[in-house]
């Protein structure tokens, strides 16, 4: 037996939709945002006086390539970011660590693109280990920073007192060919080093800005100011003696379109350049990176 339902209330004559029967704006779920993730873990090791790598884990939208070499026995990993940039809420990560007396480029397959973030920061770690007598170098193309857009990175390395490490970040505000500007925005990057088991060497950098002055790409971070410049970069090599290359490093960033400075302490070396163009950057480390002895990577004249 069915019950009948009526079209009319007891009292009311026939019902009509209204304002109860519609859920207010304020109820409706807003659509979450798709955001990249991705992580890449590597370990290599020595053997036969050459590296090769030993494990490889890599996930979500960061992926790693090993070009095949006959010039070298220090392997290259290429990282790939699939996701084709970051912005605000995406995630990325990369650990490498290297066996006693292993070697390893660890650089990218393009410039890296910092978007205008609709929300949030996105995150970039690195964490990197080098054992007894290992060699790692860090060398990633640029990372170009676009209007609006927002990143936050951290590279912690822990090394033995006898291993060598060369690292090098630089950045464009923007690409001048096309007439950008960068005029809102953020970058924070924190750099750790620890060799033997303590700190020795920390730098932070920010720059956190809402207009730049005269629209010049001018920012500050550290209390230095790039004074129109619109790409800069630091390269810190930690290796016994390397405070000795200092002076080849003048020599070499004297010759280069840059303004520079280079200190070398305590088996460090620490460089930092500031350029009026992307181009006249990668120029000026390439001179420079070549002068104190560190091969480029392949995938940066490819």
């Amino acid at each position: 037996m069915y019950a009948a339902v009526s079209p009319f209330d007891d009292a009311a004559g026939p019902r009509e939709s209204g304002p109860a029967d519609i859920a207010p704006p304020d109820s409706v779920a807003r659509p979450t945002m798709e955001r990249a993730d991705g992580a890449v873990r590597l370990r290599f090791a020595a053997d036969g006086g050459r590296s090769r790598l030993d494990q490889c884990y890599q996930r979500g939208s960061m992926k790693v390539r090993f070009p095949r070499q006959h010039d070298t026995p220090v392997p290259e990993a290429v990282l790939l970011n699939t996701a084709g940039g970051i912005t605000g809420g995406d995630r990325f990560s990369v650990t490498a660590e290297l066996d006693a007396n292993a070697a390893l480029t660890l650089t990218s397959q393009s410039a890296e693109r910092v978007y205008r973030s609709s929300g949030g920061e996105g995150h970039v770690d690195v964490s990197l280990k080098l054992n007894n007598g290992s060699k790692l170098a860090w060398l990633p193309q640029e990372t170009i920073l676009f209007d609006g857009g927002r990143v936050r990175r951290t590279l912690d390395a822990v090394m033995d007192a006898n291993a060598t490490l060369v690292l090098c970040e630089s950045v464009i505000l923007g690409r001048a060919a096309h007439g950008e500007t960068v005029r809102e925005g953020l970058l924070r990057d924190r750099w750790r080093v620890r060799r033997g088991g303590k700190l020795v060497y920390a730098d932070n950098l920010t720059l956190d800005y809402s207009v730049l002055d005269g629209g010049k790409a001018a920012a500050t971070g550290g209390g230095a100011t790039l004074s129109g410049g619109r790409a800069f970069a630091s390269l810190l090599i930690v290796a016994p003696s390397a405070e000795d290359m200092v002076d080849t490093a003048r020599a070499a960033l004297g010759e280069c379109a840059v303004s520079s400075g280079a200190s070398g302490w305590d088996g460090m070396l620490a460089v930092r350049l500031v350029a009026g163009d992307g181009m006249a950057l990668r120029t000026s480390i390439m001179t420079l990176v070549t002068a104190v002895g560190v091969r480029l990577p392949r995938a940066w004249s490819a």
